[in-house]
């Protein structure tokens, strides 16, 4: 009897430490699950995208970073600033998994060889060919024997003029004078006439016209044919594509819904760049800028706007590769993942 008792006390004594500890491990939990970090949910994957453009045209780079558009494909996006030429290794290495640029810019590494992808295509536009004033400049074959100033040679701007200048009937190797100047300082330079022209991505150009010295030659948004092909496509890394598809997919859709995003919301995505200080100007030119863009973003159109595109290069000599354009087309773009609708 003796032993039957102090049996049920040593079992009630532990009960009364037991229940304590479980009530209080209840209440955490709890506690944790109302703040939201309940052990179920998944962990964001992270990814690292270049961010080295300063441009309007990567609105929907800010847009998906700042919008939640990466969070909703399960991503934690670190935007890592880095320069285009750190941008092209860091993709190249596997050290960066995607970037929002100009095709006409990266053609030539990937034609190179750089193990870099092209997965789906997001808006017209970027680029403008303004004149100076005083130039004589009117067309573009006016250009002939003019000096044109760009951000770097080879970059975008110059291929996507170069093709221009060869549909006129120009040799934009030898009838042209190439100049490098910081982007920020083109303007500068055709005040002081060292140059007659310059070709720049947005919004430099636009600052340039809204002062009243300068005027339109080419647009990549408004000059036929250019005005319905893609300018900025989604550039991943083939190392990513190879190691996560899935990663290269969720980074494809969410910069694909947040340019359906800007579509919608111009003004706010122009505010939202100078906002964050992603970019220059002002809200107001901003908009312009992005009030003439198509954000049409597609996987089957990239494709033939891609191929299209490369045999223009070809024509131009601004692509010295060997294979055909169709073969070259089909190396570059791998369609990770499926359209959207709006």
């Amino acid at each position: 009897m003796k032993r039957k008792i102090f049996s049920l006390i040593l079992v009630v004594a532990l009960l009364t430490l037991i229940v304590p500890v479980l009530s209080g491990r209840a209440s955490q939990e709890g506690q944790r699950s109302e703040k939201g970090a309940s052990p179920n949910v998944k962990k964001l994957k992270t990814v690292k995208i270049a961010n080295y453009g300063g441009g309007v045209c990567f609105s929907p780079l800010y847009v998906a970073k700042e919008k939640g558009f990466f969070e909703k494909e399960g991503l934690n996006a670190e935007l890592v600033r880095v320069d285009f030429e750190g941008t092209k290794e860091g993709l190249a290495t596997g050290k960066i998994d995607a970037a929002l640029g100009l095709f006409y810019k990266w053609i030539k590494p990937v034609e190179q060889g750089m193990d870099i992808k092209f997965t789906a295509g997001l808006h017209t536009g970027c680029i403008q060919v303004v004149a100076g004033k005083n130039s004589g400049v009117t067309k573009v074959e006016d250009l002939r024997r003019k000096r044109i100033g760009v951000d770097a040679i080879g970059a975008g701007p110059m291929n996507f003029l170069a093709i221009a200048l060869t549909r006129a009937g120009i040799d934009w190797q030898k009838d042209i004078t190439w100049r490098a100047y910081p982007a920020d300082q083109l303007e500068t330079a055709l005040d002081k006439g060292e140059i007659d022209a310059v070709a720049i991505t947005d919004p430099f150009g636009q600052f340039i016209l809204d002062k009243g010295k300068g005027r339109l030659i080419l647009s990549l948004a408004e000059t036929k044919p250019y005005r319905d092909e893609y300018c900025c496509f989604v550039t991943v890394s083939g190392k990513t594509i190879k190691k996560d598809p899935e990663a290269a997919a969720a980074i494809t859709r969410a910069l694909m819904n947040a340019t359906l995003w800007v579509d919608e919301h111009r003004d706010e995505a122009a505010a939202l760049g100078i906002e964050k200080k992603y970019t220059g100007g002002t809200p107001s030119g901003n908009a312009r800028l992005l009030a003439k863009y198509k954000y049409v973003p597609s996987v089957k159109k990239a494709q033939k706007d891609l191929l299209q595109a490369i045999k223009d290069l070809k024509a131009a000599g601004v692509l010295n590769v060997a294979k055909s354009p169709e073969a070259l087309a089909e190396e570059m773009f791998i369609p990770v993942t499926e359209g959207i609708k709006k």
